[in-house]
């Protein structure tokens, strides 16, 4: 149980980084293309502009990341629970059939 919730961990860590890294070179482009059609380099406030818009999408990015991997795990989870209810099912008709089968000299 332990390994498997480190690795769980582990996989929404490097999806979440992957998603930080291409939030990184997105941004980046984006300024370069900014800068090319300005055909200038952004003044202090368009810096700071830019900055503040990215982190607005950095947050975007991350709460869509986030979003996928819950309902990911919300899936596995309610499949793990109908299989679960199924396999008890399964196990208390066959304990019943059991029961049925006893003799009435077995019962007691």
């Amino acid at each position: 149980m332990d390994r498997r919730l480190a690795r769980g961990i582990e996989e929404i860590n490097q999806r979440t980084r992957k998603a930080e890294r291409c939030w990184e070179k997105e941004e980046e482009d984006r300024r370069r293309e900014w800068e090319e059609l300005a055909g200038r380099l952004m003044t202090a406030e368009e810096a700071s502009r830019h900055y503040h818009d990215g982190l607005l999408r950095k947050m975007d990015v991350l709460t869509q990341v986030q979003l996928n991997i819950l309902r990911e795990i919300s899936e596995k989870m309610e499949h793990q629970y109908t299989e679960t209810l199924a396999e008890m099912r399964a196990n208390r008709e066959a304990t019943l059939k059991m029961l049925d089968r006893l003799s009435p000299s077995d019962d007691g």
